[in-house]
């Protein structure tokens, strides 16, 4: 758990940000979000970056989903290991936690919690 001074900072430059709403579907830009909507957003946009692919984007942005990916203890650890490195990134994120893995086909659904400055987010990601 963060100190309470630390946490109160935390809040404080969260609260400062925006940045535009992207509706995915239509694929436009339909806004501008802040909070709680805006970190949803983010972290969508981070599992759905591999890390080091893009050079607009740093080192530290994106996940890395390199390993290789199997139904393994070791490999879904990999990946929760990915996923924390890359949420834990966010100052707003304070942890990711209750990982559970579900194999549909060729693809893996990962759900997960996101505890932030703004509450916990609940998350579902596939991975291929």
């Amino acid at each position: 758990m963060l100190p309470e001074r630390d946490l109160k900072d935390n809040v404080e430059k969260a609260t400062n940000y925006k940045a535009y709403k992207l509706d995915f579907e239509n694929k436009r830009i339909d806004g501008i979000i802040d909070g709680k909507e805006a970190l949803e957003q983010a972290v969508r946009l981070m599992l759905m970056t591999e890390r080091y692919k893009y050079p607009a984007f740093s080192h530290s942005y994106g996940t890395d989903y390199s390993m290789m990916f199997s139904e393994s203890e070791k490999a879904m650890g990999r990946l929760k290991n990915a996923i924390c490195d890359s949420l834990e990134s966010d100052e707003r994120i304070l942890a990711v936690d209750n990982f559970s893995f579900e194999r549909r086909g060729s693809k893996m659904l990962v759900n997960f919690t996101v505890l932030s400055v703004y509450g916990a987010v609940n998350n579902s990601f596939e991975v291929t």
